[in-house]
């Protein structure tokens, strides 16, 4: 019997999982889905990450494996018991003029998400949602009742678009994804009040344009200017950005199980971790 459980990943400071490719004038370009071109965490990084979180107990090699040991031909390692998927973004940070920022989702993620979790037999925190979709000359934005992001105006600024309101029906989302992400009811509730469901296309413009662009040099020891050529650009997901995968065990055991995967205290993914990037909860259910 599969046994899976959701993890999620809430970005404290800004994330750079990077591909290692320029892409256009981003000489540092984060790590997007190939069709969606939504930001993700690659399921390589992130099982690296939580090895050397756990190094040290009894049960990490099961866990994660191990490789060869050396000086001795006939050990070929073993393999991990647990599957580790890409982290898919959840929720995005987005400036908005009433409220500083939104909690931006859309409908074709969590519409993946409730796929993924139901297929694996993990529970989905929420089973329904707005379907939000633009008008012929509006973009739309679902929100919740308490929303803090619209103004007497009846309008909502996201970075520099203009939504109309799509009444209050993402309330169930908000509460349930708030209450899986956050411990005390004061980030919750604010969480729930910045919540926003947009259409695909507008998240989809959103996860193209919302994200940190850095110029960062290189500095000579002596003269402490910049190295010739040392100038370039990279790109990194906001802080307050929330991610989800999933755990999987495929096989049963007595002694060992996902429930030993508790991440107590922020862990660091991704690069450019001594100028504070990377810095995430992560939250496993």
């Amino acid at each position: 019997m599969i046994n899976a459980k959701i993890v999620y990943c809430h970005a404290l400071t800004p994330v750079h999982s990077g591909t290692g490719q320029a892409v256009a004038v981003i000489d540092l370009p984060i790590a997007r889905e190939k069709a969606t071109g939504f930001p993700i965490i690659p399921a390589s990084s992130f099982k690296g990450v939580l090895r050397d979180h756990f190094n040290g107990e009894s049960w990490c090699d099961w866990a994660f494996g191990r490789a060869p040991r050396e000086g001795d031909d006939k050990d070929q390692g073993q393999g991990g018991a647990i599957t580790f998927t890409d982290l898919r973004i959840l929720c995005l940070p987005v400036r908005s003029f009433y409220g500083t920022f939104a909690y931006v989702t859309c409908p074709l993620i969590l519409t993946r998400m409730k796929r993924d979790l139901d297929a694996l037999g993990a529970t989905a925190p929420f089973s329904d949602w707005p379907n939000v979709q633009d008008g012929n000359d509006q973009m739309r934005a679902a929100l919740t009742a308490n929303s803090v992001l619209k103004h007497t105006d009846n309008k909502v600024y996201l970075e520099d678009l203009d939504l109309i309101p799509f009444g209050t029906g993402s309330d169930a989302v908000a509460k349930a994804i708030g209450n899986a992400v956050f411990d005390k009811e004061i980030e919750e509730a604010d969480f729930i009040s910045r919540f926003a469901i947009v259409s695909n296309a507008t998240f989809d413009f959103l996860s193209e344009t919302a994200t940190e662009i850095s110029a960062r040099v290189s500095l000579e020891t002596d003269t402490k200017t910049v190295k010739k050529g040392q100038l370039w650009y990279e790109e990194a997901v906001p802080a307050e950005t929330i991610f989800y995968g999933l755990l999987v065990q495929g096989q049963p055991s007595d002694q060992h199980g996902l429930h030993q995967l508790q991440v107590n205290k922020p862990i660091q993914i991704g690069g450019n971790a001594t100028v504070g990037r990377g810095l995430c909860r992560v939250v496993i259910k």
